[in-house]
């Protein structure tokens, strides 16, 4: 058994779960099985991911329970898993399309984690329409953030239908096992290390103009509570939606190149086209304002993979007042550039500091529960995370397509989630309920803003 404190980053996660308001994230697999699968292929893969006596971190660590946990929560290891707790096998009713798929996700990831547990669930999901499978992992997000999720995952599936690897919940990378050789570093020349004064007052001078504008204007940086209220900005509650899409990555590059723009920059003006449409088509879209972004910022090293969360965050726009598309996009790539000079100055070091004093007013208003009530801090959450480029096998099958499911809180009621497989871009836009009924209609309306691009820039029509 062992215990360890839970990170000061990382607090937020366990103090802002409330019932509405559950703290994990999610993804969604999509498999087809192998040519030689049998008729016992399901019950052999579920077998298989619970065939496990000890699981990894962070996949065995839960809150421990005691007087003083509350006020200092410390994570644990004891105990053993309940392997048939923690993998479930379910069934799609007839005829297993998407929209089936998509009731039943949503209806999983609304109901919160129990923390005394190791904090994550898998749900083998048979009957999907082709013949496929689908598997939804859920997990705590004080364990773990968007990032070190994919690399998890990438690590634990194996490059070919012919290696069987352990469960992600079981899988030890032999390049991380004990006793292996670290390579050799590179040389490298040290640069000057700046006094505690310094580094401070670059710091300050950095967060100044994105939390007090007024006090020093930068041009396009989009800064914190500058966004418009609107009916993604209120109270939630815990029902959630769940919808999809897929977009083969060549088809951003050629717009992002075309426009001389970053791939996301495509992905947050589509994204804006699509709030557009959606809350036009409601009556609920501000005319004079346009509607902003929080984007996570990951700061993990390359190879890194820790339990935790390592992000940083910003703002940027998303031109929703603005009906030209090319106008849209040059507004969003002027933002995130200002944006990226601002977090790019900072010294490595206060970048955690950063990340409390940007956030820490959002976690102020959700602790006082004035979150949904007051002016919103910015209108929705978008990120882009990076995953494997290479197709990925489990137990034989094929991953076909992955899309992650994401955290909602008072005052943000859809966030939008993409991720790289392969050669696509996969979307997973998680929603509240009672705001976003018909959550799926701003996946058809990205898809349009992306016509929309593409007609602009005269470029070729995709097939």
């Amino acid at each position: 058994m062992s215990t360890r404190l839970v990170p000061a980053l990382d607090l937020g996660w366990l103090f802002l779960e409330t019932r509405d308001t559950p703290n994990h994230v999610g993804a969604l697999m999509i498999f087809e099985p192998p040519a030689s699968a049998g008729p016992t292929y399901m019950r052999d893969l579920t077998d298989h991911l619970r065939s496990i006596d000890t699981l990894v971190q962070p996949w065995n660590l839960h809150l421990r329970e005691g007087p003083m946990s509350g006020l200092v929560p410390m994570l644990d290891t004891s105990g053993k898993p309940d392997m048939e707790y923690h993998v479930r096998r379910l069934a799609l009713p007839q005829p297993g399309g998407e929209r089936e798929l998509g009731e039943l996700v949503s209806r999983l990831h609304a109901n919160a984690l129990d923390l005394r547990r190791p904090m994550w669930e898998s749900h083998v999901i048979e009957g999907l329409d082709g013949n496929r499978f689908a598997l939804f992992v859920k997990i705590h997000h004080v364990l773990i953030d968007g990032v070190a999720g994919m690399r998890m995952f990438q690590r634990a599936m194996s490059p070919t239908p012919g290696e069987i690897r352990p469960a992600p919940w079981a899988y030890v990378d032999p390049s991380r096992s004990r006793g292996k050789k670290k390579a050799a570093k590179a040389p490298v020349t040290e640069a000057p290390v700046p006094t505690r004064r310094g580094l401070v007052m670059k710091s300050v001078a950095n967060l100044y103009p994105m939390l007090m504008p007024r006090a020093r204007r930068v041009p396009d940086l989009v800064t914190a509570f500058s966004a418009p209220s609107t009916v993604l900005n209120g109270r939630i509650t815990a029902q959630r939606r769940l919808s999809t899409q897929r977009y083969p990555l060549a088809r951003l590059k050629r717009v992002a190149d075309a426009a001389k723009v970053s791939v996301n920059d495509v992905v947050l003006a589509i994204c804006g086209a699509g709030l557009r449409r959606l809350l036009a088509e409601a009556g609920e879209l501000p005319e004079k304002r346009s509607l902003n972004t929080c984007i996570p910022i990951s700061v993990r090293a390359a190879d890194e993979i820790s339990v935790g969360t390592a992000i940083s965050f910003g703002f940027a726009d998303l031109a929703t007042n603005e009906s030209d598309p090319l106008v849209r996009l040059e507004r969003v790539h002027a933002s995130t550039r200002a944006l990226k000079e601002q977090v790019s100055a900072l010294p490595r070091t206060t970048v955690g500091a950063f990340s409390l004093a940007v956030m820490g007013p959002y976690a102020l208003q959700q602790a006082l529960g004035l979150a949904g009530r007051t002016r919103p801090m910015f209108n929705v959450v978008i990120s882009n995370v990076p995953g494997p480029p290479e197709h990925l096998y489990l137990f034989g099958a094929r991953l076909d397509a992955m899309y992650p499911a994401s955290v909602l809180y008072h005052g943000q009621a859809l966030n939008i989630t993409c991720v790289r497989y392969g050669e696509d871009l996969n979307f997973g836009y998680t929603a509240w309920r009672d705001a976003l009924p018909h959550v799926q209609r701003i996946s058809v309306y990205c898809a349009h803003a992306l016509a929309e691009l593409e007609r602009a820039l005269e470029l070729p029509a995709a097939v």
